[in-house]
């Protein structure tokens, strides 16, 4: 019966997986106006300067609507303030609909707002690097001495040392920044004192990158450092309530509703049953994930549930022997999601019952341990993200920060990983 049953729910993730994908590959149609239309078909490419951005709109004045034209000028007026302004703060200004803002933007060849203004704040982190150069030489300025950043992070090992090795390369490539790096296990940390380190890292740096989870005095150093002038830039999980500069990273409620549909999807249809969820301490992003999550389950595959949550402390062991616990005591679940680290310990555990081969395995984090696990087929999906550019973000924002300019949030596309992609990343 076991066996019958494996090779069903094995059939059945494959035929699921490969329609799913099939899903996320559809093109996804936009409907313009004729003027937006007209702008469109003008343009080869997207602009990838501001420079060619404006003079894109330039020559298409005479395409663009009345709104679309006001828009324009408010655009080409306007340089510094459109790459910190909202899509509805402009249509505002603009007495247009921000719905106009986000369809022009398309119309220009980006994916949206969140992309066209991006190229505006490049532009304008050029503008503010060559003022910088044109300073006195006895003036200090971030130009003319390396910009010295502290990378301080609160997480399981792989992920520190994926983020350790992003700002190495970052800093390989580019002499004039400096990072340096503290990292910290979770299970071993002292929120406390983790605040302090925040506070010492600020009287030594131009600007903190920062992994953390929620907690008082955590959020009160990062407080009272963005006080001071140094800017605090969460990376993958965010305190939205502690001042800080700006996130940088995924959106994990995407990311967590992601996982939720491949899940539901990838077990044989009309499914019902138990899933084991996984989380560690109160990192932002694992709450936004499980709330992805739910709400897909809940709205798409209500005959599947989270029956029980397990913590694993970002510890291989600690999972291990949680998981184990919990098939003793109820049976294996249909499925296992791990919010947080420590994916080599779930694996274990399912390679421990038996059951790797019949229980659907979601997990976030692209690293050996995972790829290891996708490729011997003992876990499913893993849902990742790219380190090199989510520090190249983070550091821009940061200089941003340091001259006088407020950053937006840079908001970066999750990844899907499977036994079948794993090995070109």
């Amino acid at each position: 019966m076991t066996m019958i049953k494996s090779e069903v729910i094995a059939r059945s993730r494959l035929h699921n997986l490969v329609h799913a994908c099939s899903l996320f590959c559809t093109v996804v149609r936009i409907s313009y106006s004729p003027s937006e239309r007209h702008l469109a078909m003008q343009l080869p490419t997207k602009p990838q300067t501001a420079t060619e951005l404006l003079e894109a709109l330039a020559t298409a004045q005479d395409g663009l609507g009345k709104g679309g034209r006001r828009l324009a000028s408010f655009f080409a007026d306007n340089l510094g303030a459109n790459a910190v302004l909202s899509a509805s703060e402009v249509a505002q200004r603009c007495g247009v609909n921000a719905s106009t803002v986000v369809r022009l933007a398309q119309g220009l060849g980006y994916s949206g707002y969140r992309e066209f203004q991006a190229v505006l704040q490049d532009q304008l982190m050029t503008f503010a690097q060559a003022r910088a150069q044109e300073t006195s030489p006895t003036v200090p300025s971030l130009s003319v001495r390396p910009v010295r950043l502290h990378l301080l992070a609160d997480s399981g090992k792989s992920f520190n040392e994926g983020a350790a090795a992003a700002a190495q390369n970052y800093c390989g490539m580019n002499p004039g920044v400096a990072i340096s790096s503290d990292l910290h296990a979770s299970y071993t940390v002292d929120p406390v004192d983790f605040a302090r380190r925040i506070e010492a890292a600020a009287g030594v740096s131009d600007g903190i990158i920062l992994v953390a989870r929620e907690h008082p005095a955590i959020n009160d150093a990062v407080r009272t450092v963005t006080a001071k002038g140094i800017p605090v830039v969460c990376l993958t999980t965010d305190l939205p309530t502690s001042g800080r500069t700006a996130y940088v990273g995924s959106d994990q409620y995407v990311s967590g509703a992601t996982a939720g549909w491949l899940c539901g999807r990838m077990l044989p249809a009309g499914s019902s049953g138990r899933v084991l969820f996984v989380y560690s301490v109160p990192f932002r992003c694992h709450q936004d994930r499980e709330q992805g999550f739910r709400h897909v389950l809940r709205t798409e595959f209500p005959d599947l549930a989270i029956d029980e949550k397990v913590s694993s402390d970002e510890s291989v062991d600690v999972i291990y022997e949680a998981v184990r616990r919990y098939i003793a005591k109820s049976g294996p679940p249909a499925a296992v999601y791990n919010v947080s680290g420590a994916n080599i310990g779930v694996g274990r555990a399912l390679e421990d019952e038996g059951i790797s081969h019949s229980t659907v395995f979601i997990g976030h984090e692209l690293n050996a341990n995972s790829r290891s696990l996708l490729e011997r087929n003992i876990m499913d999906v893993t849902i990742g993200h790219d380190f090199d550019r989510e520090i190249s973000l983070a550091v821009d924002s940061i200089r941003l920060a340091r001259e006088g300019v407020q950053p937006i949030n840079r908001i970066t596309q999750s990844q899907v990983f499977t036994r079948f992609n794993c090995a070109t990343f």
